[in-house]
This record gives structure tokens, C-alpha cells and sequence, in this order.
């Protein structure tokens, strides 16, 4: 009984060892090849949206020319209109003149005037056609400027959507930023456990380190003198970031020198 209970045992502490192992080697690779690939493809996917921007701010340029354009082709035509229908008013006035003038002489047997009916009719006439002419011109001028409206409403909306599609870039910039921030020059250290490995090292006996620093390092998921020992510069970048109130130059002179020799590891 008692020997199946130590094998039960044994078996137990080398699934725990096997396990921290695995966990050990998740946590290196993806420190030392996952994370650099990220912010490569973070870096990438920043350019690439920062060109997008710099693409629809050049469009939004062209579409401000266009509607700007667009604008003072309707105000050209506006003022066509007006002087056309000023021009049709006119019209109808001598238009009306040459009808009553013409009534006037009819009725009379023997005219007295220079001009004939002949002339009057002729007159009325030109202005007959003169008049549709100049409600022809107001027509097309008026289907001209419903077009125009109809342009630049559609140019107002294009405008709008390629400012919010700007806004969607810049937000995915500033998200691409925020994450390669965090995941590529500023990544965790390699070697961060989720839990310590054993007993935890006293961390305290490392310059500087007071019971409160400890604790954050802990959090930060820091346990043991030989995880400070194999820091690179990226791993004291974060420490820095992460530990407020640790000096960068502690750490590389006297923070890894020391963790080195209480936790025996050898640096290159």
C-alpha cells in the first residue's frame, strides 16, 4: 500500500515538473518567436493604414475641388436663371404691348398709325418666339441645376463616408500602436511565470528592492533570482514600464549581476 502511494506520488511530481516544463517552453516561445512576428505584422498593418489615410485625405482634397467647383457652376447657373427669367418678363411685356397695339388697330377702319397690322403680327410673332426660346433656355437651366444639386448631394455624401472611414483608419491606428507597444519592443519578459516554481526567492536582497516592489513584481509574475538573471533589454524595458520607480541602470548593473549569482546562472 505504501509503495503504490509513493508511486502515486512520484507520478504526480513528475506531472507537476512535465508540466512546468511545457509551460516554461510556451512562455519562450512565444517571447522569443510569436511576439517579434506580431509587431512585425503590427507594424506592417500600421503603415498600411496610415498610407490609407494619406490615400482618403488626398480624395477628400479632390472631392473638396469638386464640390467647390459644383458650387460655383449652381451659383453660375442661379444667376442664369435670373436674368432669363428677367429676360421672359421682358417678353411677355412687349409680348402683351404687340397684342393690345394690334387689337387697337383692328378695330379701327382707316389706321392711323405708321405701322400695319402686317408689321404688328410680324412683330408679335418674333416675340412669340422669342418667349419660348427663353422658356426653353429656363428649362434647361432649371433641369441643369436640379442635376447639379443632385451631384453635390451625392459628392456631400461621399464626403461624409470618407470621413468616418478616416476616423475607422486613425482608430486602427491607434489600436495597431497601443498593441505594438505592448507586444513588440515593450513585450513581457520570457521567462514571467503564472505561479511560482517551489518556494518563491527572497527578492528583497536584490538593490532596492523593498517589500512593496516585491509584491509588484510578483504580480508582474516575477518569483525567482534566476528569471531576472537571463533578462534581455527588451525584459528591463518592461520592468520599467511595468515596476514604477525602478531605474533602468539598477537593473542591467546590479539587478541581473546579483540575480545571476544568487540563482548560479552563467551569462554570456
Amino acid at each position: 500500500m505504501t509503495y503504490l502511494v509513493l508511486q502515486m506520488i512520484g507520478a504526480l511530481l513528475i506531472a507537476a515538473v512535465f508540466g512546468g516544463v511545457l509551460l516554461w517552453l510556451g512562455q519562450v516561445f512565444w517571447g522569443r518567436l510569436v511576439a517579434p512576428v506580431r509587431a512585425k505584422t503590427l507594424a506592417y498593418e500600421l503603415e498600411e493604414a496610415r498610407a490609407d489615410i494619406i490615400t482618403q485625405e488626398q480624395r477628400i482634397q479632390g472631392l473638396h475641388k469638386e464640390l467647390s467647383a459644383s458650387s460655383e457652376q449652381l451659383e453660375a447657373l442661379h444667376r442664369a436663371k435670373r436674368q432669363l427669367t428677367a429676360t421672359l418678363d421682358a417678353r411677355n411685356r412687349s409680348l402683351k404691348e404687340a397684342g393690345e397695339r394690334l387689337s387697337a388697330i383692328e378695330l379701327e377702319a382707316h389706321p392711323t398709325s405708321r405701322e400695319s397690322p402686317e408689321d404688328l403680327r410680324r412683330e408679335l410673332r418674333i416675340a412669340v418666339e422669342e418667349r419660348d426660346e427663353s422658356q426653353a433656355a429656363l428649362r434647361q437651366a432649371e433641369t441643369r441645376g436640379e442635376r447639379l444639386r443632385t451631384e453635390l448631394e451625392v459628392l456631400h455624401g461621399i464626403h461624409e463616408r470618407m470621413l468616418d472611414d478616416i476616423e475607422r483608419l486613425k482608430g486602427r491606428i491607434r489600436e495597431a500602436e497601443l498593441e505594438a507597444r505592448t507586444t513588440g519592443e515593450s513585450r513581457p519578459p520570457a521567462w514571467v511565470m503564472v505561479q511560482p516554481f517551489g518556494p518563491r526567492d527572497d527578492l528583497q536582497r536584490l538593490e532596492g528592492v523593498d517589500p512593496s516592489l516585491e509584491r509588484t513584481l510578483n504580480r508582474l509574475g516575477i518569483y525567482h533570482f534566476h528569471q531576472i538573471a537571463r533578462f534581455d533589454t527588451s525584459d528591463v524595458e518592461w520592468i520599467v514600464e511595468h515596476a514604477d520607480g525602478v531605474p533602468e541602470q539598477t537593473i542591467r548593473d546590479s539587478w541581473i549581476v546579483d540575480a545571476s549569482r544568487l540563482a548560479g546562472v552563467q551569462r554570456n
